[in-house]
């Protein structure tokens, strides 16, 4: 997982806003559905998400709105599978608690959690000189941080930390090895 850090100007800092904002409405709506449909004892996967895709898919993106869909139902299979092993009394000691995928939103302040998913064959990082940069949706956003692995690459998440008043992008890339610019100690 290579994580760098994006460094967006102030124009392409309020498109980030603007797509963490929707993709937390996505997520959000979506799992409302699930949520009540789950504790009503009537989960049906396919409920709600034509409907949201279509209204979604206008705002985010075709890619990016089938993108939170797919992320909110890896979020629900994992559930089920806990719910599975703690049923079988197997749980990992790790986990005290089962409990359904959460909002996108700070439980404290009630923000939304400004984050997007972006499918990996709709951006690409580049190297210009000493300078890399983050291109999807026609921006390009220069990054830093070090690239530590090459390889076929994955989803792209990119978050807000309110903490630090920072973007992040977090890039799966399916890798033998990390890349020859990885220092080992």
């Amino acid at each position: 997982m290579n994580k760098p850090r994006l460094k967006p100007t102030k124009e392409d800092e309020k498109v980030l806003f603007s797509l963490g904002e929707m993709s937390a409405v996505l997520w959000n709506k979506l799992n409302y559905i699930r949520r009540q449909a789950f504790f009503e004892g009537r989960f049906d996967w396919k409920e709600g998400v034509d409907e949201l895709y279509n209204e979604f898919k206008r705002i985010l993106g075709s890619s990016t709105a089938q993108q939170i869909i797919k992320k909110n139902n890896e979020a629900w299979r994992s559930f089920f599978a806990l719910l599975r092993l703690k049923r079988r009394g197997e749980l990992p000691p790790h986990v005290r608690k089962v409990s359904p995928p959460r909002y996108w939103k700070d439980r404290l302040t009630g923000k939304r959690k400004l984050m997007t998913v972006v499918r990996n064959d709709c951006y690409r990082t580049e190297e210009v000189g000493n300078k890399k940069w983050l291109i999807f949706r026609g921006l390009k956003i220069r990054i830093t941080g070090e690239i530590k692995w090459i390889g076929k690459l994955g989803r792209l998440e990119i978050l807000y930390d309110d903490l630090t008043g920072r973007w992040y992008a977090y890039q799966s890339v399916e890798a033998n090895q990390p890349s020859a610019k990885c220092h080992h100690s």
